[in-house]
């Protein structure tokens, strides 16, 4: 059983990469948490990205909010250890993505009795819990405080794990340019984080949004996930009325447009009320960019595939536009 820190265990790994100055600080794609369970492994990120995406609410007890209760009043004495006895036994039941809400309540309904001695608690559990649940907890009650630039750090640190990616995100909102902070952190991951990251950011510059174009929709789990907040926050429809696109615009409308196209796990060109007059425009502006790649060419295809099972084209527009493309492609 992993009894190291979990800080310290993204620490070390920081430390034992080279760094150049323009380089992207990341863990790696190759980095993941220690995993004690038997049976299915999941890579990190993947449980709560499942409890956020395709669960409803879990139920909270009222033995539940006891026990949070409990934790609270342990650590506000300075009694760590009971209070990560406990903590511990209610993360074994409940994971923390479903209990936020109620722990943070019970928090600020005893704001007025709160010492100094919790908030360190927050910090104690962020920098020297060896249970990843329990880290969660200690950044959703700094989330409820004002955070030091060396905590931040610290919060900038857990995030690059996708496993606490989600997390760092809602602690970052309250911070000054706190979406480029967003921005910062979902380039550094490339999973269940990045995801989380490109959900909760807000497309408040120019910088950012061209970023929600052009690099956010691709992660390592499936495009469809971010492919619709991808769609929304870059604006996608005000893009294809330019008279034309870069090559670098183009190819981020079509890997976008190629992710809302896979409504397996969410809801994508669905929520389109014309998507026939958008995939024209699509295939319009690839028109005046020919030949295509052979990735770009798929997404064509992949177009006409959808409209093949979900439109009526009655002139054939779109499979004439794709034709086109596929010939130019062959010359």
């Amino acid at each position: 059983m992993n009894k190291k820190p979990i800080f310290e265990i993204i620490a070390d790994r920081l430390r034992k990469t080279e760094f150049k100055d323009d380089d992207i600080i990341t863990l790696g794609k190759d980095f993941s948490l220690p995993n004690d369970e038997e049976g299915l492994k999941y890579i990190d990120g993947a449980k709560d990205g499942i409890c956020a995406y395709h669960m409803g609410a879990a139920e909270i007890t009222k033995k539940d909010i006891e026990e949070i209760n409990t934790v609270i009043t342990l650590a506000n004495t300075g009694d760590y250890d009971q209070a990560d006895s406990v903590l511990e036994k209610l993360c074994e039941r409940i994971r923390v993505i479903n209990f936020i809400d109620e722990l943070q309540d019970c928090i600020l309904d005893r704001k007025d009795e709160i010492e100094d001695k919790f908030y360190i608690y927050s910090l104690h559990l962020m920098t020297q819990s060896a249970n990843i649940e329990c880290v969660k907890v200690g950044m959703m009650i700094q989330e409820l405080f004002k955070q030091s630039d060396e905590v931040k750090g610290m919060v900038r640190t857990l995030g690059l794990s996708d496993e606490f990616t989600l997390y760092s995100v809602f602690i970052m909102r309250n911070w000054e340019n706190g979406n480029t902070e967003i921005m910062n952190i979902a380039k550094s991951v490339n999973g269940w984080g990045k995801v989380h990251a490109v959900h909760y950011i807000e497309p408040d510059t120019e910088e950012i949004k061209y970023w929600l174009l052009t690099g956010a929709v691709s992660n390592g789990v499936m495009p469809a996930y971010s492919g619709w907040d991808c769609y929304k926050k870059a604006d996608v429809e005000a893009i294809l009325k330019k008279d034309r696109l870069t090559y670098e615009e183009l190819e981020g409308v079509l890997s976008i447009v190629d992710a809302i196209l896979d409504e397996g796990p969410v809801l994508g060109i669905s929520n389109i009320e014309n998507p026939k007059e958008i995939l024209l425009a699509v295939l319009n502006h690839s028109m005046k960019h020919l030949p295509l790649s052979f990735e770009n060419c798929k997404v064509i295809s992949n177009i006409l595939d959808w409209k093949k099972e979900n439109l009526v084209d009655e002139n054939g527009e779109i499979e004439l536009l794709a034709n086109q493309i596929f010939e130019a492609g062959r010359r």
